[in-house]
């Protein structure tokens, strides 16, 4: 039963997991195998090389037990004291043969024997070649032997090299050391031994390298096999939206599952998008980088009469060739500068001109990479048609309170020189009085129509690169020579303001207007302030006057700058409208604040002068 259980368990789990899991056993074989011969040749070599030493020591204490006596006792015994150095060696060579023979039977593969250090000769048995000339090596490893007192071991070479391992026993009798025991061995047997121990040990590897490969291929076959029918049901459902993409084994069936579940959720997205897109009236168009076009809604086609399907066709041959769309989508396109509430008119294929507000934008992902542009535009040709009624209409009421204002304006002095006129008709002789009555209001009435056509046709604007603090600085200073005695003149100049483009003659027309209408409503000692700044928002050099006089309310502050409107006693009401009319010329614009019985606050900012118009290029309006 428990068997059963965890066999489901397995079937259960995830196939990936299971994947890894294999992949990665696979692969840590052949790593513990390589492992494992490492440490099994390190272990073997150091284990020889032990066992060797130690047969070495046997060999060499069996020479020292077998050696009874010193070397001189030795040749005296055998009667050669008397004879040459060579032939004491070649004698004491001789009667330590057969000891060195047998320690050579007892311990193969070693090649021992004795040393003489007073002859400073080599004795192994073979009087052949005595060996009196050794290396410098086996001199210096002698020497260490004699002056440590102990035994030498030394390496030479690697066991994969061929090298040997040498050792060197002093011999001493009577505490005196008289010479030494050597021992050599090469790692020849040693060597074999490993190279035996190799080839099994590749052979294992070689097997589990190839179960590995083996094992693995046929895994990844596998999970590239349900890999690559997902890949072409994905085909598949790209065109077929209604394919569903069957379930895969494991992991990879958790995977089909989310991609069946987004492309639903993606289906749903684009139709409610659509929807959207074919509900309202503004016309959407969407185009690639390759310029071609992505998508456009319904209202879009109506409004420039596509004949048909526009999708996947290039802009150029979709549009007219008198058609502002394509330079607006090209220069957001290709040049970043996206257009906002352009109005155009375009052509229907009635040949009608619509007005049409067009904007366009940048359409960028999640990763800010650009995928194309769109184009949104709005048929406004109705409201148009409106704004144009609703103008006309304007235009004929203010004409209307235009004419009464110039009625109102004209009867009254009218009627002072009427009356006189009819007096004097009547026999009456005119007197100084009535004469300078009838030329004030004829004066008043050249007044009256010299404002009239100004108003009507205002002057042509020439403007040029000026510094608006010295016109301010000659202003308030020509206002106080004729009122300082009446009002504080106060004045805070901004310094290194930018030149602004003005007609000089009319701003300065435009800023009279104002003071003397805050003069006028300043009652009894007053103060007037007059201020210059720069404003960041609007890029525009700004005036400020400032006055405490009576204030306005909010009704009238509506209402000054219309023709003919004023609060005074006299006053045509035409001063401010012309400065109204002064500052559109200009694309200056204007700001009011005011509050009774606290004062009145107007702005003016004008526009600064670019590069190419403080270089003297003039422009005129």
């Amino acid at each position: 039963m428990e068997e059963f259980l965890l066999r489901m368990k397995f079937r259960h789990s995830g196939f990936i997991d299971h994947l890894l899991k294999i992949i990665a056993i696979l692969l840590l074989i052949p790593i513990g195998l390589t492992g494992y011969l490492y440490y099994l040749l390190h272990s073997t070599e150091l284990g020889l090389i032990d066992s060797q030493r130690q047969a070495m020591e046997k060999a060499m204490t069996y020479l020292d037990d077998n050696l009874h006596g010193t070397y001189d006792e030795i040749i005296k015994n055998v009667g050669a004291g008397d004879i040459p150095q060579r032939d004491q060696a070649k004698a004491l060579n001789k009667i330590l043969q057969p000891i060195i023979m047998e320690a050579k039977r007892k311990y193969p593969n070693l090649d021992i024997g004795y040393y003489w250090k007073d002859y400073d000769v080599i004795l192994d048995g073979n009087n052949i070649h005595l060996r009196e000339n050794f290396s410098t090596r086996r001199k210096n490893n002698f020497d260490d032997a004699l002056s440590n007192k102990s035994i030498v071991f030394q390496v030479f070479g690697g066991i994969s090299e061929n090298g040997q391992l040498e050792a060197y026993q002093p011999i001493i009798r009577d505490d005196k050391i008289i010479g030494a025991i050597w021992a050599s061995s090469d790692f020849v047997t040693i060597s074999q031994k490993i190279d035996n121990m190799k080839q099994v040990v590749y052979t294992i590897i070689s097997v589990g390298f190839f179960l590995t490969i083996f094992g693995t291929f046929s895994l990844i076959r596998k999970f590239a096999g349900s890999v690559n029918e997902i890949k072409n049901n994905l085909n598949t459902i790209s065109n077929d939206p209604t394919f569903i993409i069957p379930r895969a084994p494991g992991e990879l069936g958790e995977i089909t599952d989310a991609i069946n579940q987004m492309y639903n959720k993606l289906i749903d997205v684009q139709n409610y998008n659509q929807e959207i897109l074919t509900s309202i009236d503004d016309g959407i168009i969407t185009v690639n980088k390759e310029q071609k076009i992505v998508s456009a809604n319904v209202a879009a086609c109506q409004m420039l009469g596509f004949g048909k399907d526009p999708l996947g066709q290039s802009m150029h041959d979709v549009f007219r060739e008198d058609s502002p769309f394509k330079e607006c989508l090209y220069n957001t396109l290709f040049q970043n500068k996206p257009v906002k509430d352009i109005q155009v008119t375009y052509k229907d294929l009635a040949d009608n001109p619509r007005h049409l507000l067009i904007s366009t934008s940048l359409m960028v992902n999640v990763r800010q990479d650009l995928g194309g542009a769109l184009l949104h535009f709005r048929d406004i040709t109705e409201l148009i048609h409106l704004r144009e009624d609703k103008n006309r209409q304007e235009r004929f009421a203010s004409l209307g309170k235009i004419i009464a204002g110039v009625a109102h304006e004209i009867r009254s002095p009218l009627t002072s020189i009427t009356g006189y006129m009819q007096f004097w008709n009547q026999g009456h002789m005119p007197t100084q009085k009535s004469l300078n009555i009838i030329n004030r209001e004829m004066t008043r009435l050249s007044n009256i129509t010299e404002e009239l056509l100004q108003f009507a046709r205002p002057s042509r604007a020439t403007l040029l690169p000026y510094e608006i603090n010295s016109l301010v600085n000659r202003l308030v200073q020509f206002f106080g020579d004729a009122h300082g005695d009446k009002v504080e003149l106060v004045t805070s100049l901004e310094e290194e303001l930018p030149l602004v483009m003005i007609d000089q003659n009319q701003i300065e027309k435009v800023l009279w207007n104002i003071m003397y209408n805050a003069f006028q409503s300043i009652e009894g000692k007053g103060k007037l302030e007059t201020t210059t700044f720069y404003d960041k928002t609007k890029n525009m050099v700004g005036i400020s006057i400032k006055d405490n006089g009576c204030g306005m309310t909010e009704g009238n502050l509506s209402k000054i700058f219309e023709p003919f409107f004023t609060t005074k006693m006299k006053g045509t009401g035409l001063g401010l409208a012309i400065a109204r009319e002064i500052l559109e010329s200009h694309k200056g614009e204007y700001e009011v604040e005011s509050k009774v019985n606290v004062g009145t606050v107007i702005k003016v900012f004008l526009p600064i002068a670019e590069r190419g118009e403080i270089n003297g290029e003039s422009t005129c309006y």
